[in-house]
């Protein structure tokens, strides 16, 4: 970003802080302006990346302590919350991938059946990140182990760090397991939460096989089918890459193994937790546990300093100001507002469908795709009623909009992704905007043809 504009925003954000300031000092309260000012700038800040994200992270920690915006509970509930802990899990698991060398091994191993002309490469590696999200229901774990080991590959592969062949390969696996797996109901955060809701709510939740008829048809193969498209034609100028001609690996070392039986109990255990009811943070954080564990030769001497503390503070940021914008009752003055916008399309089932996946999509950038649900699901009936649309259709109207992410922030994986380095931040950006734009005009229209197929719209 140039100079100009981390002038501006920070000029934004001064400016900010001065007229929170002289509000809460003039009335003694400060209602919904301070909450939303903050709320404003910490997005400005993660969406231009004017500053580090985890500094605008330190920043709405600090504003929200010092001018009261809610109890510390609310604002650093994040440090208490799965996602963090998942994100500290992920990145130990990453590290002793990349320090005993299993990540080099698995990356030869993608290499052998990923050569050929670079847009079948990119199918390949795409394929098999959304693949992955059918037996690894975790997206940041998917992100922290497809990450070393696409790097690994694309380094066999003669690809540099900063090339934009390592750029296509990486986008192509990382965006490849994360945005087709919103259309499977336990693959990411977003759809976790609208399921915790809808039962919490009475709603109902919909089944595993309900939800994949509904939504990956179009959010998931079709999706998948256009960023495969998207990517070809972007990196159409990488060079073909050939079959690696390397001799056989040497056999696997004892470190090696001991990290496989870990990683090979870790995931069979994030399969079965229907079974188990252990969350897959804690099943992640039992692993990060053996691989910290003295002597077990899983890190170097001093773990910690393996493990990369931005996503950490980064997320528990995302998920803080969440909690905020439902603590201040600044997402029910929102729900209030959005009920008024959709209410005149009341009576036209498709463009109230329409229109309630343009609220959710719209939502993102301000609460992120895991706030979406968050704000949206309590308020449904009242939708409902506003629309005439049944319950079930207004909360799955959702989906179609918390799917399209313009910018990486919105999702913790993929901004995770970004502060690891699996992913560049300007291409990132680029493609997660040309996505989103394509699935409107593309997807938005199919999905609606598709409900109308499955008889869900008139």
């Amino acid at each position: 970003m140039g100079g100009t504009w981390k002038t501006l925003v920070t000029a934004v954000v001064v400016a900010g802080l001065a007229i929170t300031a002289a509000v809460q000092h003039a009335t003694g309260g400060h209602g919904l302006v301070l909450p939303f000012l903050v709320v404003v700038a910490t997005v400005l800040m993660w969406a231009t990346r004017a500053v580090p994200e985890y500094l605008a992270a330190f920043v709405f920690f600090v504003v929200c302590a010092i001018g009261l915006v809610a109890p510390a509970s609310v604002y650093l509930s994040g440090f208490t919350g799965p996602a963090t802990w998942l994100v500290f899990s992920g990145s130990v698991i990453g590290a002793s991938l990349g320090h005993t060398g299993l990540a080099d091994r698995l990356g030869a191993k993608l290499a052998a059946i990923a050569n050929g002309p670079f847009p079948a490469v990119i199918a390949r590696v795409a394929v098999f990140g959304a693949a992955l999200a059918f037996v690894m229901p975790s997206g940041m774990g998917r992100i922290f182990l497809l990450a070393p080991l696409l790097g690994a590959f694309a380094q066999r592969a003669g690809l540099a760090k900063g090339s934009r062949g390592r750029a296509g390969v990486m986008i192509a696996g990382l965006f490849g397991t994360f945005f087709p797996a919103m259309a499977i109901l336990p693959a990411n955060v977003p759809n976790n939460v609208l399921a915790g809701l809808l039962e919490a709510t009475g709603i109902g939740v919909p089944t595993f096989s309900e939800y994949l008829l509904l939504h990956f048809p179009v959010l998931g193969f079709a999706k998948l089918m256009l960023l495969i498209g998207l990517l070809a034609i972007g990196f159409r100028d990488v060079a073909r890459i050939p079959a690696p001609d390397a001799p056989s690996p040497p056999p696997m070392t004892a470190v090696e193994k001991r990290l496989a039986v870990v990683l090979a109990v870790t995931i069979g255990l994030w399969l079965s937790d229907s079974l188990h009811g252990v969350s897959a943070t804690w099943v992640g954080m039992a692993a990060a546990v053996v691989c910290l564990w003295p002597g077990s030769g899983l890190l170097p001497p001093n773990p910690m300093r393996s493990v990369a503390f931005e996503p950490i503070v980064y997320v528990a940021g995302v998920v803080g100001l969440g909690a905020v914008v439902g603590y201040t009752g600044l997402g029910t003055r929102l729900g209030e507002i959005l009920t008024a916008v959709i209410a005149p399309l009341a009576g036209n089932a498709v463009a109230s469908y329409v229109g309630l996946a343009a609220i959710a999509a719209g939502l993102g950038p301000l609460v992120t795709a895991v706030g979406t649900p968050a704000i949206l699901t309590p308020i449904a009936p009242v939708l409902a009623t506003a629309t005439g649309l049944p319950v079930a259709t207004v909360t799955m109207s959702q989906v179609l909009g918390f799917s399209t992410i313009f910018l990486p922030y919105q999702a913790p994986p993929l901004a995770v992704a970004v502060q690891i380095g699996a992913l560049p931040a300007r291409e990132a950006i680029r493609y997660c905007l040309m996505l989103a734009l394509l699935t409107i005009l593309v997807l938005w229209p199919l999905d609606v043809l598709w409900w109308m197929l499955l008889g869900r719209l008139p």
